[in-house]
């Protein structure tokens, strides 16, 4: 039940972050704590694309952590499969987060500000991870287009601003979420 509880919380607060997506505008000033945000986005991206599991599962969620390091040691497990393996995931669904980003001509890795919320206080953001040559800002902005491509072609991860630093709300990369495909 607890699990429910959180992923309706996690999707709640997903669809304020998509919602967001189209009334985002670039900002005027910088927005220091966004762009640490891309910054991990980035960092989160090359520890992937390294294969560098520590490193990954420094971004974790401390809750999730110890888990995830058994998951990640299994070639084969669900985790290891969404992150790494697209021949292993369920029902041949989708890429990997890995062969998302490995095959990006162009790197892109957006922030989206959600904002705070009125019922905790903290600042929300999803961070998308996609190839900047073949998806345009545009795009980013349509439910549709990110439902629609998120399975093959974008890769996202929701984090909150507390403690005076980002954590993630979602497991690794938003696995075992369905934050893109919100209804219209």
């Amino acid at each position: 039940m607890k699990n429910k509880l959180q992923c309706i919380g996690v999707m709640t607060i997903s669809c304020g972050l998509i919602a967001a997506l189209g009334a985002q505008q670039s900002p005027k000033h910088p927005d220091g704590a966004l762009g640490a945000l891309r910054q991990l986005g980035f960092n989160a991206a090359k520890a992937v694309l390294d294969r560098d599991l520590s490193t990954l599962l420094n971004y974790d969620r401390s809750d999730l952590r110890a888990d995830d390091e058994v998951s990640l040691g299994d070639k084969k497990s669900d985790l290891y499969c969404f992150l790494f393996d697209s021949t292993c995931l369920p029902g041949g669904k989708g890429r990997s987060v890995y062969e998302k980003l490995s095959t990006a001509h162009e790197l892109g890795v957006k922030v989206v500000d959600g904002g705070r919320s009125p019922r905790d206080g903290n600042r929300y953001a999803l961070v998308l991870f996609y190839d900047r040559s073949t998806i345009s800002e545009q795009s980013l902005r349509s439910r549709k287009f990110l439902c629609k491509e998120s399975l093959n072609r974008i890769s996202s991860w929701s984090f909150k601003f507390a403690d005076g630093k980002w954590q993630p709300v979602t497991p690794l990369f938003d696995n075992e979420t369905d934050t893109l495909c919100s209804p219209d």
